[in-house]
């Protein structure tokens, strides 16, 4: 799957669809996509301030459904749950938390692993998702591939079977072909007279 394919795809016909799987193609293709568009944005505020924020705030929100639903099919892919994303926003939003209540270790500790689950989900995001399908759906490359691959052109048929016109005269030509054959094993010649027998008759045969 190519970019322009991808976006398409996360932007219009998937916005909201956190069902079946997506690969690994559709999905970084369409983290560069927000990659762009925020750069963008970020250019834009240092501009405009003020309305730059409130573009960035808005287009933040449209992306946000079909990037949560990219990474679902992603984690799909990988035979995973979608909520496993939220593994590090949960980790990080409990640690600061205790943070707030001055569970110092305890803070430390879920910042920690809400960083290493992330970097955890950056590897299953990079790897090849199962071969084949699992239980969220049929295996995304195998369906392109499919769709890809042009349909096979219908074999000739053969000319004893067929009801054109060549097939019907080759077919005579071969029946006229084998009768002078058929003929001579009956006694005759292809002309239709007998061994010995003039081909012209007069009184004496």
């Amino acid at each position: 799957m190519d970019f322009k394919t991808a976006v398409r795809t996360c932007l219009f016909r998937k916005y909201s669809d956190f069902k079946g799987r997506a690969s690994r193609s559709e999905f970084w293709w369409f983290v560069l996509f927000g990659a762009i568009v925020n750069s963008f944005l970020g250019i834009f505020s240092n501009a405009s301030p003020q309305t730059g924020m409130l573009a960035s705030g808005i287009v933040t929100l449209m992306l946000l459904l079909p990037h949560l639903a990219v990474t679902a099919r992603r984690l799909h892919d990988a035979n995973l749950s979608g909520w496993v994303q939220a593994a590090p926003l949960g980790l990080a939003a409990l640690g600061g938390l205790a943070l707030h209540l001055d569970f110092g270790t305890s803070a430390y500790m879920c910042i920690m692993l809400a960083g290493l689950s992330g970097l955890g989900l950056l590897v299953l995001y990079a790897r090849r998702g199962t071969v084949g399908p699992n239980r969220f759906g049929p295996d995304p490359l195998e369906d392109g591939a499919a769709a890809s691959t042009p349909a096979a052109a219908p074999a000739d048929r053969p000319a004893s079977a067929g009801g054109d016109g060549a097939g019907t005269t080759d077919n005579g030509w071969a029946r006229l072909a084998s009768k002078p054959d058929d003929t001579r094993a009956q006694g005759r010649d292809a002309s239709g007279v007998k061994p010995g027998q003039r081909a012209v008759p007069d009184k004496r045969d």
